[in-house]
């Protein structure tokens, strides 16, 4: 009887582990890397290094559907540490620290909200401007995520977008999938 119940336990580990999708898949799916050159007909890129006045958030958006991803985000910073802008605010930059928010919609219908965690915005006349900026925050399924974003544009290359995003499974999870590995490895080891 004894033998019983350990072989239906095992089999019951056997199938959680092949069948049902762990964090840790749904984490992988998550974790991405994603560079583009915006297409310059279509508005899917867009950065305001700071808003009406020099010395505000920092802005802008990006959609990745024009490469068949599904990935997009958009983001407002907080008001800047510090900034500095010349005579004619030609030349701008602004560095950031916690706050503002970043919104994120990924596969399956998942979406992020989190905010900046820090980053710098800049500008020179027309010829370049951009936003480098790190974020953290939450999965709608409750994984947690963070990551780092560009959303630039230079006169010689166009708009320009970059997004990595880094989800780990939740401690439960690995918890329970660990736990399930050494219950296997104890029974093996018993047996031998």
């Amino acid at each position: 009887m004894q033998i019983k119940v350990r072989g239906l336990a095992l089999a019951w580990v056997f199938f959680l582990a092949f069948t049902v999708p762990s964090s840790a898949d749904v984490a992988q799916q998550l974790t991405v890397h994603l560079s583009m050159f915006c297409p310059p007909t279509f508005v899917v890129c867009q950065v305001t290094p700071y808003q009406e006045v020099p010395g505000t958030p920092a802005a802008g958006h990006v959609n990745f559907g024009v490469i068949d991803q599904p990935w997009s985000f958009n983001f407002e910073t907080g008001d800047p540490l510090d900034w500095k802008c010349d005579w004619h605010c030609e030349d701008y930059n602004a560095n950031f620290g916690v706050g503002g928010t970043f919104m994120m919609d990924g596969p399956d219908g998942l979406t992020f909200l989190g905010e900046i965690t820090s980053g710098t915005a800049w500008q020179n006349l027309d010829i370049a401007s951009g936003a480098l900026l790190s974020f953290s925050g939450e999965w709608s399924n409750g994984l947690s995520a963070y990551g780092n974003l560009l959303d630039s544009y230079t006169e010689q290359n166009g708009p320009y977008a970059s997004l990595d995003v880094y989800t780990a499974p939740e401690p439960a999870s690995l918890a329970l999938m660990g736990g399930g590995v050494l219950a296997v490895w104890g029974l093996r080891r018993r047996h031998s």
